[in-house]
């Protein structure tokens, strides 16, 4: 019967606990991203609403944000909301800092899901 390395085997275990690790934190990541893109959304609709828009512009307004962040590539470069962030601050003089976001407390949070 062969034994294998105690030092082995602590490594092996600690590998596959690191890489379990990462792929609970990337799902956290994963559905955290879908979250704020909705949020992201609502806001923009309401704002939109409050300046009363129509609702076959609003529906084209969702329809085209929609669009935005399906569109993971264009003119074969990959195209990331970060990308798009600058090119808006650069272009507009905008300053995302100034978004102030309010959230439920965490017991609604729980209650909503």
């Amino acid at each position: 019967m062969k034994v294998r390395d105690c030092q082995t085997c602590r490594k092996d275990i600690l590998e596959r606990a690191k890489t379990e690790y990462a792929k609970k934190e990337y799902a956290i990541f994963s559905d955290m991203a879908f979250t704020m893109a909705v949020y992201a959304t609502v806001a923009t609709l309401t704002a939109q609403v409050r300046r009363g828009r129509s609702k076959e512009y609003i529906q084209k307004l969702f329809d085209d944000l929609v669009m935005i962040f399906d569109t993971p590539q264009m003119f074969g470069k990959e195209i990331t909301l970060t990308d798009m962030k600058n090119q808006l601050e650069k272009q507009y003089e905008l300053d995302f800092n100034r978004i102030n976001v309010h959230i439920e407390d965490e017991k609604t949070f729980i209650k909503s899901l």
